[in-house]
Formats: structure tokens, sequence, C-alpha cells
């Protein structure tokens, strides 16, 4: 008998049942949703698991003939308490803030719980089987009791705003509120649980859409304000300046590379301005002409105190757009231009198994981590450079410096490794600073 009405529960209750077990799986996965509805949602589905079993359990108890009454009476008391509170439940995900929503399903229990001392909440019929009194459909008025607040609160919330569905919100209330009637007048016993289960499974896909949306726009928002202060941080006023004097100097001098130059100088600013444009990586050769142009803008300045090697045994891999150019400026500017007799940059690529890794090395002055971590500047390039690495094509950047030896910053696109390791003794590394 006992093992019949179990499996009657579990064809009956199996929609719900596995919505249940399905929103514990959902709601434990990682998600940008606040912690909060989480826990709200499986409150809520719990409680309409523990809904169906008790209803299961109460009609289980009618038709046992040697049934004690008395535990009739607590599955009763469970069911017809707890009942109104999934309403609850539905108002408090609307106002979170507002604990007093929970006053009548507070009363609609105490009430419940007089079925101890008095007979007009529950009595028993000639057969054993648990009636309900006068009071004992009190759980339908306090089910309707919430019923006009969620419309009130709607009302207040919702449908003086313009930019909400109307339709939709209104859709869905009608919904929930025929389900409602429908378990109420017998026409369709269980259905309010499972419509329940939906609504609540609904909610939270909703809530997980909005919350995705607003991550993608701020992580937009702040893609285009990285590439904004990348351009900005490689057009540098001086580097301008520096430039146009040497190409206004070369026109009285030698009119022919004043040509080349500013042919090379445009191709420059146009790389940088494509900076902000929608590609996030291009191949390395590109990256690798970008920063040629670079240097031989410089070595114009500089003459031969800026040396550069070579060594590409590797190329077909992309990389993110001026990552490589703003790391060899550092390299000029901080490390081998401190020097009166200059120094070289050698430029080297190799694959090592699936990864990709870009050698920058100089033998400038080299520099210490704790005077590069509290020199008050922002570093903004070497910054969004390991950021873009990062989030671009997760990648790694390891920087080596020794003083009077020189820096090596290292590339590897894609790394297994996780994190930069920090070595001991002379030798410091640094991760996202500048020099």
């Amino acid at each position: 008998m006992k093992e019949a009405y179990l499996q009657n529960y579990l064809v009956e209750n199996y929609v719900l049942i596995a919505m249940v077990v399905g929103t514990y799986f959902v709601v434990s996965m990682k998600s940008a949703v606040d912690i909060l509805i989480k826990k709200r949602m499986v409150i809520n589905m719990t409680l309409l698991l523990i809904l169906s079993m008790a209803e299961f359990y109460m009609n289980y108890l009618k038709d046992q003939a040697q049934v004690v009454g008395l535990l009739l009476t607590i599955t009763g008391i469970t069911y017809y308490s707890l009942k109104p509170l999934v309403m609850a439940t539905v108002i408090n995900m609307v106002e979170p803030k507002n604990k007093l929503i929970y006053v009548p399903a507070i009363v609609n229990f105490l009430i419940y719980c007089g079925a101890f001392f008095k007979n007009n909440v529950f009595y028993f019929g000639s057969d054993g089987s648990l009636k309900l009194g006068l009071v004992g459909h009190l759980f339908i008025v306090t089910d309707w009791v919430y019923w006009v607040i969620f419309l009130l609160i709607l009302n207040m919330r919702f449908y003086r705003k313009t930019e909400v569905n109307h339709l939709g919100v209104f859709f869905c209330i009608a919904w929930l509120m025929t389900a409602n009637i429908m378990e109420s007048i017998g026409i369709r016993a269980g259905i309010l649980n499972e419509t329940y289960a939906v609504a609540f499974l609904f909610y939270y896909l909703v809530i997980h859409v909005y919350i995705s949306q607003q991550v993608n726009e701020e992580k937009e928002i702040k893609l285009r304000e990285q590439r904004v202060s990348l351009m900005l941080s490689q057009i540098q006023p001086h580097f301008l300046y520096n430039t146009l004097n040497t190409i206004t100097a070369l026109c009285r001098a030698n009119p022919k590379l004043a040509e080349e130059t500013t042919i090379k100088f445009s191709k420059y600013l146009r790389e940088n301005m494509y900076s902000m444009g929608e590609n996030d990586t291009h191949p390395f050769p590109q990256e690798l002409e970008h920063t040629n142009i670079y240097l031989d803008i410089e070595k114009l300045r500089f003459g031969d105190r800026v040396k550069v090697e070579y060594d590409i045994k590797s190329d077909d891999f992309n990389m993110p757009i001026l990552t490589l150019q703003p790391i060899v400026e550092n390299a000029v500017k901080h490390g081998i231009c401190k020097k009166l007799e200059g120094g070289t940059i050698k430029i080297s690529t190799e694959k090592k198994g699936r990864d990709h890794i870009i050698t920058i090395a100089d033998n400038g002055i080299g520099f210490e981590i704790d005077k590069a971590l509290n020199d008050g500047r922002p570093h903004i390039g070497i910054q969004n450079v390991n950021e873009r690495l990062k989030s671009t094509v997760k990648a790694e950047m390891e920087i080596t410096s020794l003083i009077g030896i020189g820096t090596t910053v290292k590339i590897i696109i894609p790394g297994e490794r996780k994190k930069v390791r920090l070595e001991s003794g002379e030798r410091r590394e640094i991760l996202s600073i500048g020099r």
C-alpha cells in the first residue's frame, strides 16, 4: 500500500522533482548572480518540494484506518501553514528588504497551531479522515491576501515604469492566478506547485540574463576605456614633438629621409588609432612591423646608441594590438638610453610545445622592484599590456631585471602557468609594473 502511494507520488510529481533537483545544480554553478538570489531560489524550491511531500503524506494518512489523529494533525498543520508562504516568497523577490510581508503567513501558522486546542480548524470524520473546519480554510484567505499585496506592489513598482514589458508581467500574473484557482476548486491537484517552480526558474533565468548583459556592458566599457588609455599612453607628447623636430631637421639635411620618416610616422599613428577599433588581436608580424617603425624613428634621434637585434623563429600566432611596442619603448626610454653609450635591444620568438614565447631583452641599467612599486607613477602602459594579454589570449608576462645588467621581458602565448614566479636573490621579477 505504502509502496503504491510512493510510486504514485513520484509519477505525479516527476516534473516538480526534476525542476527542484535541476535548480540545485544550476545555482551551484559559478555565475554572476548574487549569492542571496541563489539561496532564495534554493529555499523557494525546497519549500515547494516539502509542500508536495506533506500533501502526499497527508493523503496517505487519510486512507489509513489505524492512523493516530495527532500525526495527521501535525501533517495538516505543516501543509496548510506553509502553503501561503510560497506566495510570500514571490513577493519577497520584488520586495526583498520588506520583512512585514511574512506577517500574514505567521498569523496563518499560529491559527493552524490552534488545531491542538480547538476542533474548529480540523476535525475527523466518521471514517477517520481529516476534515477542514470553518477556520481550516484560512490558508485560502491568506493566499489571496498575498495576491492583493502582490498586485499592489506590482502596480506601484512596475506598471508605472514605461520601460517594463507590461504584457509579459500580466501574462505571468494571469498564469499563476489561473493555477491557483484551478487547485483551489480541485480541478488539478498539484498544479500550483509546478507553476510556482516554473515561475521561480523563469525569474532566475531573467535575473541571470540581465546580470550577464550588465557584465558584458561593463566589460565593453572597460575595454573601450583601455583602448583609449592605451592609445593616449602610446602617443606621448614628447615622442610627437621629438619626431616632428627630427623630421623638420631632416627636411633640410636629407629631404628623402624626411619623406620616408614622415610616411613611417604616419603608419605609426594610424596603427595607434587602429587599436581603438573592434579587433583585439592581429598577427605577430603586423605587431612587429609597428614596433620596427617606432625603433626606426628612435634610431634617427639616438643614432648608434639604439641597436636592435632580431631572432624570430616563430611568427604564426596572433597577439593583442599594441602589446609589443610599449615594452620595447620602455626598454629604449628607461633601459638603454639612460646609459651614455646606449645599448642593444634583442627581440626573439620561439615555440615550445604549444606555447609561443616572445622575449624582449636589453642591456640597459635595469631597475629595482621596490623603487618601481613605490615611485608614485601609474605605469598605465605596462598595466594595460598585461591586462590585455591575460584577457585576450590568456597569456602571461614575466619581467626579470638585474641592476647594471639589464631587463628581460617574456610573453608566453598561451601559457600554461597561471602565476609569475618571484625569484630569490639578486634577480627580481615583477608583473604589471612599468619602469
